[in-house]
């Protein structure tokens, strides 16, 4: 287990905002519930948990619901997150999943300590930079001064019907027959 780089009292904060916000996490189809808090840069907790959907991909992480609450806050870095849920059926702990650690990275170091608690407590302490090795970030981005803009889209080839288009992108009456 990594020895944490934060003071014990935000600790137990950031691990008790997770386990509070797990029962509350509405999740009638997989009845998975999950808690997450996420420590800002100046030094406060904002929680979030898994909030369902029936059609499944519309769902939201508890990762990202705390990362959104901490934005609407004003936080702008994550320092360290904590996710509170079961084990799987395996016994295996509950890590975020692959977008959230993506969208943890959008905030936080690659040395982001990411807290893993069980239903009996801490279970371990990863590095996000663990978690998303070689995660997609700004850097991978064009630069912004002197960037080129996407080309123009004209917008009157874009709402127009198709049965509207120009003469030349349908195909000549000779070829529609012989098709």
């Amino acid at each position: 287990m990594a020895s944490s780089a934060h003071p014990a009292a935000r600790l137990a904060a950031l691990y008790a905002a997770a386990r509070a916000a797990r029962p509350r996490a509405y999740a009638p189809y997989s009845r998975f519930h999950v808690g997450a808090a996420v420590l800002d840069e100046r030094g406060r907790v904002h929680a979030g948990c898994n909030v369902e959907n029936a059609a499944y991909p519309q769902g939201l992480c508890a990762e990202a619901s705390a990362l959104a609450a901490m934005v609407l806050a004003g936080g702008r870095r994550a320092r360290a997150v904590a996710v509170a849920a079961a084990l799987s059926a395996s016994g295996e702990l509950t890590t975020p999943c692959g977008g959230c650690r993506q969208k943890i990275a959008e905030f936080a170091a690659p040395d982001c300590e990411v807290h893993v608690l069980g239903p009996r407590g801490m279970r371990r302490v990863f590095m996000l930079g663990e978690l998303l090795p070689f995660g997609f970030g700004e850097g991978h981005l064009p630069a912004q001064r002197g960037a080129k803009a996407p080309p123009a889209i004209d917008a009157k080839s874009t709402t127009e019907p198709l049965s509207q288009a120009a003469p030349a992108a349908r195909p000549s009456a000779a070829r529609r027959r012989r098709g």
